[in-house]
């Protein structure tokens, strides 16, 4: 089996391509080019990656992210945000750990040009995988009110199989406030509004002068609450140099800490991630003996008020888990019915499969 670095210059040789890192600034200029408008999720975040590449090394045996800007005629045509990694000896290529996802072209609006550049990396990635003892290219797609992109589209031209779908939870920031209001579940309104009485709210930012202190606050408050570190420190100082990192091109990082209004104590903290575009609730902790109290019902209202100031049209608040979907417990159900509460859409994120050799056969008819 061919070493990863072997694979991206493989890669690298046959596609008019540079790696997101020695391009970061085209890779930065083609994402402040996407409208504010569109649905660009952490994924397509160069922090985002790096933070993903430091946990997933932990994961596997071997995992390496060799994102990249894709060119066309000497001039950058879109970003591709893509990983390579083993597990149980079978090569795979991923976004970010998990399921692989298309490229943007934002300086490419043709549809013909897209799927023509779609096909060359297409070939590219099965050709490798060819020479590594074959496999699937396992995808995966949420489809907005903007439809299906041609990456899917080639996929299922190509004959992959649909194997997979879940339910994600949005909030169109874009929504006047009192309709955003009107989704929110009523006893989260009575929650946020019990919030407001009980706690003090802050929120950190790259603009904040202790950021370090507060941010090592955060993962002590975390790691007290689980128990245990459950990552390691590099991850964690990825994490933190993103908030450090933030702008209106590069897209913003924010932490939220509720402290009880009579004891000060931090009861709560959560931090969130964002592209120009799109933000995410990211990772939290709580303290667990408030439970029976209001936690994260006023720092989900507060999260989307700041990332509405921010120019953030949708918030993407997780996964809206059912009891029938693959691999769900009671637990990611109950999560799954929080974040419901929070929610004014839903959009489907829908996972295809394709295997070497039926692409290989569907190429020769």
């Amino acid at each position: 089996m061919q070493t990863i670095d072997e694979i991206e210059k493989e890669i690298i040789s046959h596609l008019e391509a540079k790696t997101m890192t020695e391009d970061i600034e085209n890779w930065y200029n083609c994402l402040d080019l996407i409208d504010r408008s569109m649905y660009v999720p952490l994924q397509y975040k160069p922090d985002f990656l790096r933070y993903q590449e430091e946990y997933f090394k932990g994961v596997y045996s071997d995992y390496q992210d060799i994102s990249m800007v894709l060119y066309r005629g000497g001039r950058p045509a879109g970003i591709w945000p893509i990983c390579v990694y083993t597990k149980e000896d079978q090569l795979h290529f991923g976004t970010a750990g998990t399921a692989l996802m298309r490229p943007l072209f934002p300086i490419l609006p043709k549809a013909e040009a897209q799927r023509a550049l779609i096909e060359k990396c297409l070939k590219m990635l099965f050709l490798i995988l060819d020479e590594n003892g074959g496999g699937n290219l396992y995808c995966k797609e949420t489809i907005l009110d903007q439809g299906g992109s041609q990456w899917i589209r080639k996929l299922m031209e190509h004959g992959a199989k649909e194997q997979d779908s879940k339910w994600q939870a949005f909030v169109d920031l874009n929504l006047s406030h009192e309709e955003i209001q009107s989704k929110i579940r009523r006893t989260n309104k009575y929650s946020i509004a019990k919030g407001q009485d009980i706690y003090d709210i802050e929120i950190y930012d790259e603009t904040s002068d202790n950021l370090d202190e507060i941010f090592n606050e955060f993962h002590s408050m975390h790691r007290d609450v689980a128990g245990r570190e459950t990552r390691t420190q590099s991850t964690w100082d990825v994490q933190k140099m993103s908030v450090h990192n933030g702008s209106d091109k590069t897209g913003r990082s924010f932490l939220i800490f509720i402290r009880d209004k009579k004891t000060k104590a931090l009861a709560g903290a959560a931090l969130f991630d964002s592209t120009p575009q799109t933000g995410l609730y990211c990772v939290a902790a709580y303290d667990r003996s408030r439970f029976t109290k209001p936690v994260g019902h006023i720092v989900q209202a507060v999260a989307m008020e700041k990332m509405r100031s921010m120019g953030i049209r949708w918030y993407e608040v997780g996964e809206r888990a059912y009891p029938g979907n693959i691999g769900v417990d009671e637990k990611m159900v109950d999560i799954g019915h929080y974040k419901e509460g929070f929610a004014t859409h839903f959009f489907p994120c829908v996972f295809v499969s394709l295997n070497s050799k039926a692409f290989n056969e569907n190429i020769l008819k």
